[in-house]
Parts: C-alpha cells; structure tokens; sequence
C-alpha cells in the first residue's frame, strides 16, 4: 500500500502505540496545528515517555565498508549483502538504504524495502518500488557497500551529551519494547530538562541522557538544536519546548 508523503492525523494518533506494524517505519504525520509525527520502532529495551530519542546507534562495524561479494548490473531490483557476522532480522534494513560506497561508484544509495534474514553470511536486499541500480560494480578489491537502518528503527534515548545518531523525537507515550509508536519531531513537545534554560533560549543535549540543556556555553554537538523553550526550565523536570527537529 503507498501512502502520502505526510498523513493528516488526529490529535490521539501521537499517543498510540502497538505490537502491530501499522505504517512504514519513518511515515510522516502531521495534526491538524502543524505539529510532526514518525512512525517509530522502539529498540529492545521498553521506552520512556517525553526523553529525547535517537536513531539506533550506527557503529555496527560489520556493516559498514564491507567487501562486495555479488557485482551489481544497471538495472538490478536487488543487493547482496555481506553482514560481517552481524546477522540481519527479516526486514530489519526496511526503509533502510544501500550505499555504494567507492569514489568510482560515483556514491550511490539505494532505498531498501525488504530483506530476508542472514543466511551464510549474506542478506538479499531488495529495493524500492521502481528503484534500480544505475552504475555496474564489479566485485573487486576495495569495492565495498555499507548498510544504514532507517533512523526510526530499534531507537533508543539519546546518550549523555554526545548523539551516536541522528536525533529523532520525542515520544509522549511509552513504547514497549520492539514494539511501534510515534515520536515528535515539532512543535510543542514536552521533554526532560536539564539546568534551567529560559522561554526562548535554544536547547541542545542536555546533561542527562535524553534531555533538553542550555545551549550557552555548550561545546560537544553545540550545533545539534533541539528547538527553543516555551517556559522556564527546571533542572530534572519536565519542559516545555518548540521541537524543530524537522
């Protein structure tokens, strides 16, 4: 089934959550005051409702640079996939992307919307929808491939200070482990604070895992904005914030 770029939804639909996948992982939604939604998978550990949330974090080594086992023709609907000894789940890089990493590859990146499980060693990705490889790579020396879930797949709360990921949102609700929901990436949001930031200032990661901080004075990931504050910010309390994260 296709769905619109950005669904209209109702207000209750940011608090709704589910063993059921219902959406793409990563469909936009947006309520009637202009406010954003994504459709989320939660990581394996059971979520906490109003923190900060990142993409799983991306130092997977075994699938990052790995060597390119089955050559590429112009035109192919398909990828393999060597996993480096990091076994895929059927369709954990759904909605991921292949990236064809060499400089002669010209860099290209593929949209991934299935895959089986591990098997040897190696997964089969197929792509999108009328989406086709478009440069042969031959298997060679140094040809190699890396493979990203989706930011909104397996997310967990972002680390003390420092993202290992793309930050995503904010989910109102928990979301039980594994389990699918909605994260906020703008608008008015609540989030865990942590000093005491002033309606109006910029908030960054703050000094507890998940939270919104000061941004004076800031120097790891200064330029990672969360958005501004809506009121005044009370240390290990919860905020009000503008999420512009999107």
């Amino acid at each position: 089934m296709a769905y619109p770029a950005t669904l209209a939804v109702e207000y209750k639909t940011a608090y709704e959550t589910g063993s059921t996948q219902l959406y793409p992982i990563g469909q936009k939604a947006a309520t009637p005051d202009g406010s954003i939604y994504r459709y989320c998978m939660m990581g394996s550990t059971i979520g906490v409702a109003n923190k900060m949330y990142q993409g799983a974090a991306t130092a997977v080594a075994n699938w990052t640079t790995q060597a390119h086992t089955v050559a590429l023709a112009v035109g192919d609907t398909e990828i393999s996939f060597k996993d480096g000894g990091t076994a895929f789940t059927a369709d954990q890089l759904a909605g991921g992307t292949i990236l064809v990493q060499e400089t002669d590859d010209l860099g290209h990146i593929y949209r991934v919307k299935s895959n089986i499980a591990t098997a040897a060693n190696e997964t089969v990705c197929q792509l999108e929808d009328g989406v086709t490889v478009k440069v042969a790579v031959a298997v060679a020396g140094g040809n190699v491939l890396t493979a990203n879930l989706s930011p909104w797949r397996e997310i967990i709360i972002t680390p003390l200070t420092t993202p290992t990921n793309m930050v995503v949102g904010i989910p109102r609700v928990i979301i039980a482990a594994s389990a699918f929901g909605w994260v906020q990436s703008r608008g008015v949001a609540s989030c865990l604070v942590s000093g005491a930031p002033l309606p109006g200032n910029i908030v960054i990661p703050g000094g507890a895992a998940g939270s919104a901080g000061i941004a004076a004075g800031q120097t790891t990931n200064a330029t990672v904005y969360y958005g501004r504050m809506l009121n005044l910010g009370i240390d290990g309390d919860f905020g009000a914030i503008f999420l512009t994260l999107e």
